[in-house]
């Protein structure tokens, strides 16, 4: 039997609370930049510009960059950007990804630059 001597008192859970794990401050960190960042708006785009860029990322296949003309709820300027490609359209509603955004809330789209995943070598 082993008997512990009077002069030690466990702590329980307080001994940790100290420790944090990494994910949990990389969490931490990624949730105070989220909140700290600020969407200025950019120049707002006719129906025509907007159309043509659509068209232009329809039939190339290119994701594009959407920002809607909705303000955000906390102050920070503009809602965040959608980044995707465009899956299709019906009526006015446009598809991107899965998200829905009607054509008369988008503010400015672009096409997104592509970046290649593979490395072609050109000997």
């Amino acid at each position: 039997m082993i008997k512990l001597n009077h002069y030690y008192s466990e702590r329980g859970i307080q001994k940790y609370m100290g420790f944090y794990l990494s994910e949990h401050t990389r969490e931490i960190e990624l949730e105070r930049k989220k909140n700290s960042r600020v969407n200025f708006g950019l120049e707002i785009m006719t129906t025509k510009e907007i159309s043509e860029i659509i068209e232009i990322a329809l039939i190339k296949d290119l994701p594009v960059i959407i920002q809607p003309n909705i303000k955000a709820i906390d102050g920070r300027g503009f809602d965040d950007n959608i980044i995707g490609k465009i899956i299709g359209f019906n009526g006015d509603l446009l598809y991107v990804g899965n998200l829905c955004i009607s054509i008369n809330l988008i503010r400015h789209i672009t096409i997104s630059e592509s970046t290649k995943w593979y490395v072609r070598d050109e000997a």
